[in-house]
């Protein structure tokens, strides 16, 4: 019998299998797919979740995480980008860059006329994401849980305060243009898991993410899996890798019925479970739940879009000199993100470069579809994909004519079979109390916890690492 069962395949779960095998909990992972194989289309290895990653800078959250369970992960494989990220617009193109008088002065050179206006606009990022960062660090479920924790929200409530006057300014200026509107707006789909927002207090979180520092690891978040299954294994714990949840019996232990990739079934029992709340496997969880709860039902999470990736090996000289590691690029200010207006590009070094007279490389492409099955049929995919290319056609002028590789099939296979590790888009309204986008890890069993990017999605990737590790509290704190 193991004291704890960890289910899910994102980062969340593999942080909270580490940290709890870490801490002492006998534990096993189970994950549907097995995050220790490499994500790759022919000899082109990619990044399985193309989204920038923050937390990684000294005294930020996946920083210290990795430096408690002794992983020395930052300076052998980690490395900051600047430009943390560009933005291209059919009249702008802006650099991210980790220095904020940077930053601003390349926004400044497209947008001259409003100087004085986005100076003053990233004075109060800085400041509001400072704010917000304490509050994480203090309060670690962001919603107060305590009297104590109201208390500590009433004073922080005239920050809250002034946010709101200043809000009426920036819409009142800056947010008249719709250019750099969409500036904002195509930040918050970067970074955010949440799909509305961009004005919220929050938001500025986000916007300062340039100046906490946008992290690359070689091969993305596989990277950060396969260091935590090692951390998880050294402990004496079990990760279970392309296995399948058949059944979950709740009780005062939890039993579970898995079966591998070979068709054989075992149970394993335990006294705690942590499961990811974006998990196939929380319909398990859920199955002849009688008691109501009114917080799902006053303020559900809904899932609004997942991405869509395609994946292209082409030749270095189709990326253009300063291209940065990830772009997002914008087709029309004036019409809605998610209709067919946005596209993520990460780029990234084919193993076989170095040797390689063409110099590979591989270039991902991510769209965001509403979860409507109309959208994620073949036929509306594979040509999704076609108008992807169409679309890069300004901004990679000779992309066309020099893709070296494609597989829009296997591209739509990963697309969907992935959607437990990659973060989709969520829609949750803010809380009456306090404001923020955030929800409880506790469920109505006393032994099974949540995690996930969804608990904290006000937090970006910072909540889903956080999220990880704030459910094995709860079983710590229990065991006190």
């Amino acid at each position: 019998m193991y004291d704890l069962i960890v289910i899910g395949d994102d980062l969340s779960s593999y942080i909270a299998a580490a940290y709890a095998s870490h801490y002492g909990l006998n534990t096993v992972h189970i994950a549907k797919n097995d995050c220790r194989a490499k994500y790759s289309i022919g000899s082109y290895a990619f990044n399985i979740d193309p989204t920038p990653l923050t937390g990684f800078g000294v005294n930020q959250p996946g920083f210290s995480l990795l430096a408690e369970l002794n992983i020395p992960l930052i300076e052998q494989e980690a490395s900051l980008l600047n430009p943390a990220y560009q933005i291209i617009m059919p009249e702008h193109r802006i650099d991210f860059f980790n220095d904020k008088d940077s930053l601003v002065q390349d926004i400044i050179r497209e947008f001259p006329e409003m100087s004085k206006e986005i100076k003053a606009f990233y004075d109060i990022v800085v400041r509001n994401s400072a704010a917000f960062a304490k509050w994480l660090h203090d309060h670690q479920f962001i919603q107060p849980r305590s009297i104590k924790d109201f208390f500590n929200y009433l004073k922080f409530f005239p920050r809250l305060m002034r946010f709101k006057f200043d809000a009426k300014k920036i819409e009142r200026t800056i947010l008249q243009n719709p250019s750099f509107r969409k500036i904002l707006e195509v930040q918050y789909v970067l970074l955010s898991c949440a799909k509305d927002g961009y004005d919220s207090f929050t938001s500025h979180f986000q916007y300062s993410a340039p100046l906490r520092g946008v992290y690359h690891f070689p091969q993305g978040k596989q990277t950060l899996f396969n260091l935590l299954i090692k951390k998880l294994q050294s402990a004496n714990g079990l990760y279970l890798g392309n296995n399948n949840l058949l059944s979950i019996t709740k009780g005062k232990l939890i039993e579970v019925e898995v079966e591998n990739n070979k068709g054989i079934i075992s149970n394993i029992s335990a006294k705690y479970m942590i499961i990811s709340a974006k998990s196939e496997d929380m319909r398990l969880l859920l199955k002849g739940k009688k008691r109501i709860n009114i917080g799902e039902l006053i303020r559900p999470v809904k899932i609004s879009h997942y991405p869509f990736t395609i994946h292209l090996g082409i030749p270095q000289k189709c990326i253009p000199e300063k291209m940065a590691k990830h772009v997002a690029v914008i087709s029309n200010v004036d019409k809605d993100i998610y209709d067919n207006n946005l596209i993520l590009l990460e780029s990234n070094t084919s193993p076989e470069e170095k040797r390689s007279i063409s110099e590979k490389k591989l270039l991902t492409a991510t769209v965001f579809l509403p979860i409507v099955s109309a959208a994620w049929s073949k036929e509306n995919l594979e040509a999704q994909a076609q108008s992807i290319i169409e679309r890069l056609e300004y901004f990679l002028p000779f992309l066309k004519e020099n893709i070296r590789f494609i597989d829009i099939e296997k591209s739509i296979d990963i697309s969907i079979k992935y959607r437990n590790i990659v973060n989709p888009k969520y829609k949750l309204r803010n809380s009456f109390i306090s404001g923020f986008s955030a929800k409880n890890n506790k469920t109505s069993f006393r032994n099974i916890y949540l995690t996930g990017a969804s608990l904290l999605m006000d937090a970006g990737s910072e909540g889903e690492i956080s999220s990880g590790m704030f459910a094995v509290y709860r079983i710590l704190d229990k065991r006190k």
